[in-house]
């Protein structure tokens, strides 16, 4: 029998413990509890390769010689797969820069709706199936209104991009391979991000992209780099010149203060398309 995912609570606050549990209670999920360094590396060894998620604090008010920090430093000691997410009340941009750069996986402040963290965690108890192309169903409304309010307190900037993949107007109708390179894009453009940063599939032709800490000016840059990737990874197949993507962004505060602000601006932003050196009589990519 296939063994259910397993999710590791660091926490002293036994109220968040028992609303995680509550979150996840409707999931096939195995979920244990620690309160100390010992506790969580007991768990680790009984459960090699086979946990899915850390939940944690900054603070771990039973294990004073252990942090956050230290959680996660001693996690991707012994295994780089397994993702920690922090679950904190504190708001300051340099701590939560730091976790960010340690590795965390994801960093979500409190206070936090229920469906907000269930999306969060569920996200990163199934990394791989994320990455088989599933389409992610959350609330993107509430999404932002928690990252809206998180950015509030630390005072800093984040980019909302939105990528649309379909096939050039000269090119012949969808069939099943687009699916596939639907597919290949969506892993490709991932691979340039954090895994921090949310990006993940929005329907079947487009994804959605989060960037913490990015300004308007940054988004730029990112928008660069998925030029250049996928200009890259065109070459690789030449199917792939039937096919164009278009982004379009928003960014917090500079084109609003709202969920509906930051989306109106996405919509309404003139679309920046990647348009493809379509030849038909192309056969090999060094021929076009």
């Amino acid at each position: 029998m296939e063994s259910l995912p397993v999710v590791v609570l660091v926490d002293s606050n036994s109220v968040v413990k028992e609303r995680i549990r509550k979150i996840l209670a409707d999931q096939d999920v195995t979920i244990y509890e620690a309160l100390s360094r010992q506790d969580l590396l007991g768990i680790m060894e009984q459960n090699k390769n086979q946990i899915n998620l850390i939940v944690t604090d900054i603070e771990i008010d039973t294990d004073r010689n252990f942090d956050g920090i230290g959680l996660i430093q001693l996690v991707k000691n012994r295994s780089d797969t397994i993702p920690v997410v922090v679950v904190t009340s504190e708001s300051r941009k340099d701590i939560i820069t730091k976790y960010l750069r340690e590795g965390t996986a994801d960093y979500i402040l409190k206070p936090f709706e229920d469906n907000y963290l269930k999306e969060k965690l569920l996200k990163h108890i199934n990394v791989e199936s994320l990455t088989e192309f599933t389409v992610l169903k959350f609330s993107l409304k509430n999404y932002l209104e928690h990252e809206i309010y998180k950015a509030k307190k630390g005072n800093y900037s984040f980019t909302l991009l939105k990528i649309s993949f379909q096939l050039n107007s000269q090119a012949a109708e969808a069939s099943n391979e687009f699916y596939k390179h639907a597919k290949a894009v969506y892993r490709e453009i991932k691979s340039l991000f954090w895994d921090s940063d949310l990006y993940i599939q929005h329907g079947y032709h487009s994804h959605l992209g989060f960037f913490p800490f990015c300004t308007q000016e940054n988004s730029r840059i990112i928008s660069d780099k998925i030029i250049r990737k996928y200009e890259e990874f065109k070459l690789s197949d030449p199917e792939m010149q039937n096919y164009v993507i278009n982004q379009t962004y928003s960014t917090y505060p500079t084109d609003g203060e709202t969920p509906a602000d930051l989306l109106e601006a996405l919509e309404a932003r003139n679309t920046k398309t990647i348009k493809p050196k379509f030849t038909p009589e192309c056969v090999e990519p060094a021929d076009c």
